[in-house]
């Protein structure tokens, strides 16, 4: 009998287990293709899910987070805004068509607010400020709830630790917010950056979005190069022609002050570019490319190559930015020009761009810095 019921529980639920790790292994599959921007590979494994089961609202999620990753590819371009946000209500309605079914459906619950909370996202790129913050207070109750539902799912943790690290931040850093965010539950930087430490070493299919997370904190919140290091080497080692993880890696080493590595990074990426590489090939990423090629090269003794991508970088911004709307890009690849021409002893050339940042936009400063340079340079 014992052994009868043995070969019965091996004959029900072994295929069951089989299923769920092909499951596993075809979503991770496909999660790979998207970081390595091969969408219609991704696609089509997340159409399979649609096919076999168009109830299932896990194929729905994850088109609609690879169409997330055409927009964070380039969050400038917003040709793909549409696409995305179609995705996204295709996405909610299953998920509600599921809860409605079953209210304590963790799988649904976690995917619904998962894909409003990255909406939440995007609305914050486009400034839709209202949008964002009802996307964020409802993503997060749905990810609380499927959390509470099911303790173990470590990639439900990432919502968690990415809203407890930015509430705190953002409290901290604009006080003035704390009446908007009066209703939201209090954050915790230190325990949201351990949530997503645990995510990163721990999660089933949120290891590498945790990193990614990871990296983008150190480097544009705690400007930690060091630790953001740590993570970025390990998505360029896997994912060597991302573009986001090259960039983020050009960024560490301006950080650290190693303009040399940073000389050769910036200028891979613009072969890159010049090869067409996915996600490399368009002015929004040239503008950066050059910009930053240009501050390396001014530090490691190398000022006509500096001025050359400097000039390369305005050019690409006249036909990107709009006037009194210039991009950081833009203000510093003049205030980078002038300081170049000084450097070279033409100081009426220098101050003639010293005078355009002067008549731009301020971003960060730039006009005190640029009136500082002019003043100096006419003692």
């Amino acid at each position: 009998m014992k052994v009868f019921l043995k070969i019965l529980f091996i004959a029900i639920f072994l295929p069951v287990c089989i299923f769920t790790q092909t499951k596993d292994e075809l979503i991770n599959k496909g999660i790979d293709h998207v970081y390595k921007l091969e969408f219609d590979s991704a696609n089509a494994i997340f159409q399979g899910f649609i096919n076999s089961d168009p109830r299932d609202p896990t194929g729905y999620f994850f088109q609609a987070m690879t169409e997330w990753w055409h927009i964070y590819i380039n969050k400038d371009d917003r040709s793909n805004d549409d696409n995305y946000l179609s995705k996204v209500d295709k996405c909610i309605k299953v998920c509600e068509e599921r809860i409605e079914e079953n209210e304590n459906d963790d799988w649904a619950t976690f995917l619904l607010g998962g894909v409003i909370g990255y909406r939440g996202f995007m609305n914050v790129m486009r400034d839709n400020w209202l949008k964002a913050i009802d996307d964020g207070k409802q993503g997060l109750n749905l990810i609380q709830k499927s959390y509470d539902l099911n303790p173990s799912n470590k990639d439900a943790v990432l919502g968690l630790g990415i809203y407890n690290y930015a509430v705190d931040y953002v409290v901290e850093r604009y006080p003035f917010l704390k009446a908007v965010l009066f209703f939201f539950p209090k954050g915790n930087k230190e325990l949201g950056l351990s949530q997503l430490r645990d995510v990163a070493e721990n999660g089933k299919y949120s290891k590498t979005e945790a990193a990614v997370t990871l990296a983008y904190i150190h480097l544009s919140y705690e400007k930690n190069y060091t630790e953001a290091m740590k993570y970025v080497n390990v998505l360029v080692g896997r994912y060597p022609n991302n573009p986001v993880f090259g960039r983020f890696l050009g960024k560490c080493y301006v950080g650290t002050n190693n303009f040399s590595a940073g000389a050769q990074q910036y200028s891979s990426m613009i072969q890159k570019a010049d090869s067409n590489y996915s996600g490399y090939n368009n002015n929004y990423m040239r503008r950066e490319f050059n910009y930053y090629l240009g501050v390396c090269l001014s530090r490691t003794g190398d000022p006509d190559g500096a001025l050359k991508h400097y000039e390369t970088a305005i050019e690409i911004c006249k036909t990107l930015d709009k006037a009194g709307e210039e991009s950081p890009y833009y203000v510093f690849s003049v205030l980078g020009t002038g300081i170049i021409y000084e450097m070279k002893g033409n100081i009426s050339e220098a101050i003639k761009f010293y005078d355009r940042v002067l008549a731009m936009r301020d971003v960060e400063n730039s006009k005190e810095k640029a009136q500082k340079l002019k003043d100096d340079a006419l003692k």
